[in-house]
């Protein structure tokens, strides 16, 4: 009433090279992410590769192991990959990584009763996480379209399509990715530098 060990360790490396080999390919995009963006790649990766593999791992194991490999490689991809949304990235990546690992395992050690049970649930898993990389994919993607602008007050990437906060300074529009910024700029623009657009 349990998964094959051999089998939990073969799937676990596969989904964790195809999660590797998405956040690698994600890489190039970086330059035009924003925080939020680079965030979330470390937190799809950490926490979906945390969940899949804590639930193979506790389908074949005891919860000891099982939390112990889903969540430092959850922490480890998260942390990695969520380097991209910088210091944001790297602890709300770690975060979800953490508890990716903690969930899975503790589902992949609660199906135990039956061998449907084991194999429904590493499946379902599977293709949640699946659903999740595509999704991660074609948000960075559709995003890395946009054209971006930087705050000058706190120097974030703001997607110039959406920008509810702007002001006119000098013949440019400054965009601003929060209404405390915008006042602060607005007090005394000439301590801002102007930052030129961004693509």
């Amino acid at each position: 009433m349990s998964l094959d060990l051999t089998v939990a360790i073969i799937w676990s490396v596969v989904v964790t090279l195809i999660s590797v080999g998405v956040g690698v390919y994600l890489l190039r995009y970086r330059d035009s992410m924003t925080e939020m963006n680079g965030t979330m790649v470390g937190m799809t990766l950490g926490m979906m590769t945390g969940i899949a593999v804590g639930t193979y791992i506790g389908a074949a194991t005891d919860m000891f192991i099982s939390n112990l490999v889903g969540v430092l490689l959850g922490l480890a991809l998260g942390a990695g990959f969520g380097r991209m949304g910088k210091l944001m990235g790297v602890l709300d990546g770690g975060m979800g990584g953490v508890m990716g690992g903690m969930m899975g395992a503790m589902l992949g050690v609660m199906v135990r009763i039956g061998d449907a049970q084991v194999w429904i649930t590493a499946i379902f898993m599977t293709l949640v996480w699946a659903f999740f990389h595509v999704g991660l994919v074609v948000l960075i993607i559709r995003s890395s379209r946009r054209h971006y602008a930087i705050d000058p007050v706190c120097e974030m990437k703001v997607d110039t399509s959406t920008a509810r906060w702007v002001s006119q300074y000098k013949g440019h529009t400054i965009y601003f990715c929060a209404p405390g910024c915008k006042r602060l700029f607005d007090k005394a623009p000439d301590n801002y530098p102007i930052t030129p657009f961004e693509t």
